[in-house]
């Protein structure tokens, strides 16, 4: 039978991934919201409006490093993925690890990145990089569970 790899049919679309990229932007500028209000300082929201392109591009970055770091390295999903159905997983339909994680998050903070899903790749580039791929979670566990019954079928017949 051989190994589970991850097949077309269950990557996720273009347009829900430019859903996800969405609403995880608007997540992150939500809890930055709130943690500046919760920390109810107008000198540091002061401090963070003022940023010129250059600071304002780095605190974006801890922003993404973090959020995405944190909810993929431990959910294998961002906060958006949950509403799109979608999950992040390696070829084998395996999580990620935290170094391969760490990799996809690293890359995301490259400044044209998004772009990448406009020259008519399957996967962005923080895909390719990390070896990841952004599936379907329904589809995705179906077909690992068709797999396995295969497999041991396959067992079963030897």
């Amino acid at each position: 039978m051989g190994e589970f790899k991850i097949a077309n049919y269950l990557l996720a679309s273009k347009q829900k991934r430019v859903l996800n990229w969405i609403i995880d932007i608007i997540i992150m500028r939500f809890i930055v919201y709130l943690v500046l209000t919760f920390v109810n300082s107008s000198a540091i929201s002061n401090k963070v409006n003022s940023f010129d392109m250059i600071e304002r591009y780095l605190f974006w970055s801890i922003i993404i490093f973090i959020y995405y770091g944190i909810t993929e390295v431990f959910l294998s999903r961002s906060l958006a993925k949950y509403f799109t159905k979608t999950i992040v997983v390696m070829e084998d339909g395996s999580k990620p690890d935290l170094i391969t994680i760490l990799v996809r998050t690293l890359v995301r903070i490259f400044p044209f990145e998004p772009l990448s899903f406009l020259r008519g790749r399957t996967l962005g580039l923080h895909d390719e990089k990390s070896r990841t791929f952004v599936v379907m979670k329904s589809k995705l566990e179906q077909r690992m569970e068709e797999h396995l019954m295969l497999e041991s079928l396959e067992k079963v017949l030897k």
